[in-house]
This record gives C-alpha cells, structure tokens and sequence, in this order.
C-alpha cells in the first residue's frame, strides 16, 4: 500500500511540473507554493520507494545497509518538511499580498 501512495505522488507531482512547464507563466516557479510541495513529496516518494521495495532483502542479507537506510531515511524527512515550511512561508506571503 506505502509503494501505490508513493507511486500515487510521484505521478501527480509529475503531472503538476508538467502542466506547470507547458504553460507560459510571468513569475518565477519558486514563487508557487505548490512547487516547493510537489517537489517535497516527488524526493520522497522516489526515497520510500527505494527503501520499502527492497527492504526485507536487506533485512536478511545486509543488516548494515537497512540501518543506513534508515539514516537516510531521517534526512529525507527533514528535507521533505524544510520545503513544506518553505510552501507555508509562500502561502503567508501571497496572503499578505491579497490583504
């Protein structure tokens, strides 16, 4: 179920950059809120994919390698927060603007 959410992420953050993309716009893209989380989720997804596929393999075999993952898998989460901060910081600043 965690791989088909994942996967679910990684298509609409795709979809996102893409409509995105193809649409001529006057700002700059950092200047979209919905950026800084599509691009949060699209590092995440594509993390948690590579650590639950094979995740009971390195559970037998290689022990040290999981535990490392599991590391990684901290530093992913900080950064996938760091950018959804970076989004609420967007949306307060659009807020200001429309008041």
């Amino acid at each position: 179920m965690g791989i088909l959410v994942a996967l679910f992420y990684i298509f609409n953050a795709i979809l996102w950059f893409y409509q995105k993309l193809k649409l001529p716009v006057e700002e700059k893209i950092t200047n979209d809120p919905n950026f800084w989380i599509a691009t949060a989720l699209l590092l995440w997804s594509t993390y948690i994919i590579f650590r639950f596929t094979p995740m009971y393999l390195f559970e037998k075999e290689d022990l040290f390698f999981l535990g490392i993952l599991r590391k990684i898998s901290l530093v992913v989460n900080l950064v996938m927060y760091l950018l959804f901060y970076i989004a609420l910081v967007k949306y307060g600043a659009i807020a200001k603007k429309v008041n």
